[in-house]
């Protein structure tokens, strides 16, 4: 669905001056010129590239060994027509020109849960109070995770702990095998060695670096930290071509650059491809993201709009990896701020989930 240059410079023009109440100013022809040659040259041709793995989905049943006649895989498949279209309205939703006019609030009201993960769909660990809720996140099939191969215990990557390992207490409990890696570089010496503790109990590996765009240093709270990105972290650790089967990310607004960045998963896209023919999205069993709103209250019209493209970018990776959103809830200590925690899942964990629920799929 390509939509002309002219109409997406009035779609631009017609909201980017019609409420000044929600902008502290109107744009400058300048500024709107160059909103629109951003969108049109690099972010639409992107987005336009997205395309979600149907056949991975259909298939994940008949690719576990069972028969596309079986009952089990009668009833999956079912499941899944019937969240292809509103994955295709999402899909749609994306190449939608930006608006300048709308509120805060609505940036993510587009990017809904698409898959129901009937029966197996569970707060891991379950709320106690505010720091357990603030690490517990909604999972797919917790039970089922890391059950794909006996030759491969299950991966967790958890970025951003603030020394708070409720999240990977839980896992290690049901999984005792899974090999947990946790990453922050942001703690200050005194939760670092809670963190080494932690290490050397055997609880997790703790790894004194972030996840960016690219691999160095960057500034935080007056300090240099450093990042990798995401395939460089996979390639240290030695788990090239191997299932991440929960990545947990909590990087304060960085994920949007981590995520869709040479390093990350954007060559999903088709228009990046060619970066890598390596592509660790396909190798991520489920993703439970704090994804923060851009921009924030005070920004003028230029960065809202452009704070909705990188959203729209976020989400278009996402798709075209072939996760599907299987809850969403506003962090319950964000207050007025946009802040919600996604929980995504791809083909083939949505389908242990569900083998793992369902009657009809038991042995």
């Amino acid at each position: 669905m390509n939509r002309p240059f002219h109409i997406l410079i009035l779609q631009v023009i017609f909201f980017c001056c019609g409420d000044a109440k929600e902008n502290s100013r109107q744009l400058m022809p300048s500024e709107l010129l160059a909103v629109n040659r951003t969108w049109h040259e690099r972010v639409y041709p992107e987005l336009a590239s997205a395309e979600f793995p149907v056949r991975h989905w259909l298939s994940a049943c008949v690719n576990s060994g069972r028969s596309k006649e079986s009952i089990c895989c009668h009833e999956w498949e079912g499941q899944v027509q019937r969240s292809l279209p509103l994955v295709q309205e999402q899909m749609s939703h994306l190449l939608a020109a930006p608006t300048l006019r709308s509120g805060r609030g609505q940036v993510l009201r587009p990017y809904v849960p698409t898959w129901k993960c009937n029966g197996a769909l569970e707060r891991v660990p379950p709320p106690q109070g505010k720091q357990e809720d603030d690490g517990s996140k909604w999972m797919c099939g917790f039970q089922a995770i890391g059950t794909k191969a006996a030759s491969q215990s299950c991966v967790t990557y958890s970025f951003g702990s603030n020394a708070n390992v409720v999240f990977e207490k839980a896992v290690k409990k049901q999984h005792p095998s899974c090999d947990i890696i946790t990453f922050d570089p942001t703690l200050n010496s005194e939760k670092t060695n809670i963190m080494r503790k932690h290490e050397t109990s055997g609880l997790l590996k703790f790894v004194d670096q972030g996840l960016g765009f690219q691999d160095g240093t960057i500034s935080f709270a007056e300090r240099a930290i450093n990042v990798s990105t995401l395939r460089t972290l996979v390639r240290k650790l030695g788990h090239n071509g191997k299932m991440i089967d929960i990545l947990k990310v909590d990087i304060e607004g960085a994920e949007f650059g981590a995520i869709f960045s040479r390093g990350g998963l954007r060559n999903c896209l088709a228009t990046y491809r060619h970066e890598d023919r390596n592509v660790i999205g396909h190798h991520i069993g489920q993703i439970l993201m704090e994804v923060h709103v851009l921009p924030s209250d005070s920004s003028g019209p230029t960065e809202y709009f452009l704070g909705q493209a990188k959203t729209a970018q976020l989400f278009a990776t996402f798709y075209s990896c072939g996760f599907m959103i299987f809850h969403r809830e506003k962090n319950p200590l964000a207050g007025r701020g946009g802040l919600y925690e996604y929980s995504l899942v791809s083909s083939s964990q949505a389908f242990r989930a569900f083998e793992s629920s369902q009657t009809d799929c038991k042995p």
